[in-house]
Order: structure tokens, then C-alpha cells, then sequence
């Protein structure tokens, strides 16, 4: 049955009206220092912070004693927003993971000089956690003189040992006793930051339903609640339990948000579905691109649901942005103002022949809302099929590549020419690609190339996706 699950991450609130303005502990660290090893699920950097976070708790008396910010999905092609630089901006301390990856991370020195500018007392806010080991001058200057917490060790040969890499053990003695350490010292600057600034508390910029899970969807669900709280998102019902007020929760939110995989759960997941499908609201619904539903063991009912034309699988990191994007739309410029499309821009949608219908109707959905447009021509010999092809490379704005039923290999061809071409022009071509659930996997990926998370049928919502990434 459905039970209980606290929310990780971020601090919980007292209301439901109410959310913090800022992060007590804004974390800083690169994203490359996060990559699982070998076959591990989790990275060196969400082990550290779920300890730390205990610890914390611990030392605090309560894990709603102080908010905490880690981005679970910004990468090197994401955006960073007003929002985030105004949390680290505000953020009471800076908790920095510092190695040769956050080194190499412009995003990362940004986030370090924006505290900076913000805070007179900085020597008594930041934190400097080493995960390798750094001659003093190699540092950035402002970090010279900080306290540091070295989670490195030397070997007899004069090699360097990151602690509890790449999973810290119970009997890794010297990563927890530096942990520890660490998690004290927060606590102590922690409670002397609270008691001198009261808290002050805004009401949130929305709410959504996120219906109650069963157990193997804990984390994801409670993953998905701690970074819309970061955004000033609120979620009901406030636990992970069977709720017997759906109706009137429900009435309170913008959204319906629900995660799925093969547990029928005695018909839960399909019930909350039906509820808010009958009170009217947009939904939402994810499961992973990798579940195994196939086979009795998943009753129609239930397999019907995980086939839902609003069902998105992906990586849960790009629901949750889908998430926040369609609670907290980009702010519409007035009507004189907008930007006009039509005629300005050309999108090459570019398949092959096994999945050339599809992209002929993606092209005559984008030519009615004023696109320029350009497609393959397959009919007729081959120096007329290229010679559309090429036309497509050097003329237009945008390439959308649709990938469902064509060989990898072929694709990853379309995608290898189109780096060329890209180099070859003054203006850099846009690419995106839209790969259908049953797609083979592509081993080949020019970096920029945006990935959207797209149904088989390129419905209406991946068409305003696509949308949405070339007009911004």
C-alpha cells in the first residue's frame, strides 16, 4: 500500500501556502564530479549529499531546519535562469565541491563571483569541500584563505585518493569523521544565521497535484517535489499517502502530475488518473524509457495508462523541467511586441525514408504556423534526392531530425553531415532531434544537439516543444 515519504533536499513547510525565499546552503559543484562509476546508480557528489544532509538533520534537530539548494538537472546546454542566480546570490552559505571539474566550469566561478558581490562576510559563509589536492596558488585568491575540508588522502607512493570514491563504505573511517566535521561547522553558522535574520516566507508561484506513489517511485517522487520547491512550485498532497481528499487537493492545483512504472497497485494509478481527467486539469504522466511492461504481468487497464498520449518517457531529469515549464510558462511580451516568425525562420525536417510520412507532417504543421520549410526529396534519381538534402544543410535556420523506425547508422550519418555543413556556414545551424520510444539507440551525437522528448505521433505537446526551443 501507499505509505509515507519524507521530502529530500529541500526544506519542508509548515503550509501549504507558504514556501522559503532563499537556500540556507547553496551547493556549487561540477557536474562531471557526479557521474556514476562503472555500474553504480548514483555519483560520488549524491552520496555526499544525502550524508550530509543527515548529518545535518541530525545536528539541527530537524531536516526542516534549513533549505537546500542542489540543481538536479542543469547541464552545459541548459539555460541558467534569473532564478538560480538570484539563489545564489541570496543563498546564506556557499557550500563548494572544489576539484579540476569545478575548476574548468565557468557556470561554477560565475556562482562563486555572484555570492561574492552579495555578501560583505564571505569568509564566514563558504565552504570549501577539496575532492583532490591543490597548490595554495592554484586556487582562486578568495579561497586561499578559507577553511578547507579535505576529502583526499595521500598514498605511500605520493598518489591522491578521493575519500568514499566512488561509494563511501561504512568502514571509510576518514571520509565520515571529515564529514562530520564539515556538517558541524554548517550547523553552527547555520543556527547563528537564523537566529540573527528571522525567516521570511512568500507565498508560491503555483501549485500542482503529484499523486502519492507506491514504493519503487519514493525517490523519484520526491526528487521531482525538491526541485519545483526550488522554483517556487508547491506540491499536494504534502506526504506520500493514499489520499482521501484528491477532489478538494486537486481544486487547489494547476496540474496533474503522476509517475508511473509496471505496478498495477490495485488500480490506483489509473483511479487518480481518471479524477483528474474528469476535474478538467492538463496532466502530466512519466515513466522510464527502459520499463519493462510487456507480458501478463501488467493488466491492460494499467498498460493502457503507460500508453497514454500524455505519458512521457524520459530521463526524469527532462520531466521535471518539462514539469516546470508548463507550470511556469515563459511570460508572453505584449501583442505589438511579439516577435513575428513568419517568414523569418526555415527548418530543414530531415528522416529518412522509413520515417519520412511523420516528417512530411511535422513540415505541413510547421509551414501553418509560418515557418519556412524544407524536407528530402526521395522521388527521382540520386543527385536530386542529395541535392535537396544539401539545400536543406545550407539554407535553413533549424534541422529537426526525426528518428523512429530509420537504421541508427543512417541517422547518425544525418547528424555527422550536418556538423560539417555547420562548420562550413557563417551561422550556426540549430539541431534537434526527436527519437520515438522503439528508436535504436544513436552512438554518435555532435555535441549541441538538443534532444526533445517527443511522443511516436509527434503530437500538439512535442510540436510546442520544439517550438518553444527554436523561438527562445
Amino acid at each position: 500500500m501507499l505509505g509515507f515519504q519524507a521530502i529530500l533536499l529541500i526544506n519542508s513547510v509548515s503550509t501549504q501556502q507558504e514556501a522559503p525565499i532563499v537556500p540556507d546552503i547553496f551547493l556549487s559543484f561540477a557536474h562531471v564530479d557526479d557521474q556514476p562509476f562503472a555500474n553504480q546508480e548514483k555519483g560520488w557528489i549524491t552520496h555526499f549529499t544525502t550524508h550530509l544532509r543527515n548529518e545535518l538533520s541530525r545536528k539541527l534537530g530537524r531536516k526542516d531546519n534549513y533549505s537546500f539548494w542542489k540543481d538536479f538537472c542543469l547541464h552545459g546546454n541548459d539555460a541558467v535562469t534569473p532564478e538560480i542566480e538570484q539563489q545564489v546570490a541570496e543563498a546564506e552559505t556557499l557550500l563548494i565541491l572544489f576539484s579540476p571539474g569545478w575548476m574548468a566550469s565557468e557556470w561554477c566561478q560565475r556562482e562563486l563571483e555572484m555570492f561574492r558581490s552579495s555578501h560583505a562576510d564571505v569568509a564566514k559563509r563558504i565552504f570549501v569541500v577539496e575532492l583532490d589536492r591543490f597548490r595554495q596558488e592554484d586556487k582562486p585568491v578568495i579561497m586561499q584563505d578559507l577553511l578547507n575540508y579535505p576529502f583526499w588522502r595521500q598514498t605511500e607512493k605520493d598518489r591522491v585518493r578521493q575519500l568514499g570514491y566512488p561509494v563511501p563504505q561504512a568502514s571509510d573511517s576518514d571520509y565520515f569523521e571529515r564529514l562530520v566535521d564539515l556538517s558541524h561547522d554548517l550547523a553552527n553558522t547555520l543556527k547563528t544565521l537564523q537566529a540573527a535574520t528571522p525567516a521570511t516566507l512568500i507565498s508560491p508561484k503555483a501549485t500542482v497535484y503529484v499523486a502519492p506513489v507506491d514504493y519503487p517511485l519514493y525517490s523519484q517522487r520526491a526528487n521531482l517535489i525538491s526541485e519545483l520547491r526550488q522554483f517556487g512550485i508547491e506540491a499536494l498532497p504534502a506526504g506520500n499517502v493514499l489520499d482521501n481528499n484528491m477532489d478538494a487537493n486537486l481544486a487547489q492545483c494547476s496540474h496533474f502530475v503522476q509517475l508511473l512504472d509496471a505496478h498495477y497497485t490495485m488500480g490506483v494509478p489509473f483511479n487518480q488518473h481518471f479524477i483528474a481527467e474528469a476535474a478538467g486539469k492538463p496532466i502530466l504522466q512519466w515513466r522510464d524509457p527502459k520499463l519493462d511492461y510487456a507480458g501478463g504481468h501488467v493488466p491492460e487497464e494499467h498498460r493502457k495508462l503507460l500508453e497514454g498520449k500524455t505519458v512521457i518517457a524520459a530521463p526524469l531529469s527532462d520531466f521535471i523541467r518539462m514539469v516546470r515549464d508548463a507550470v511556469l510558462p515563459k511570460p508572453k511580451l505584449p501583442e505589438d511586441d511579439t516577435p513575428k516568425v513568419n517568414g523569418e525562420k526555415m527548418v530543414f525536417v530531415h528522416a529518412s525514408q522509413d520515417d519520412f510520412e511523420r516528417a512530411y507532417q511535422v513540415a505541413q504543421a510547421l509551414k501553418a504556423r509560418g515557418y519556412g520549410i524544407a524536407l528530402p526529396r526521395y522521388q527521382g534519381e540520386p543527385e536530386r534526392i542529395r541535392k535537396s538534402i544539401e539545400r536543406g544543410y545550407l539554407s535553413c535556420d533549424v534541422m529537426l531530425v526525426l528518428h523512429q523506425k530509420a537504421p541508427a547508422d543512417v541517422v547518425e550519418d544525418y547528424l555527422s553531415e550536418a556538423r560539417v555543413k555547420t562548420l562550413q556556414r557563417e551561422t550556426k545551424l540549430l539541431i534537434l532531434i526527436c527519437q520515438g520510444d522503439g528508436a535504436e539507440e544513436l552512438y554518435f551525437i555532435p555535441p549541441g544537439v538538443l534532444p526533445l522528448i517527443c511522443h511516436n505521433n509527434f503530437d500538439e505537446h512535442c510540436l510546442e516543444q520544439f517550438l518553444a526551443e527554436v523561438e527562445a
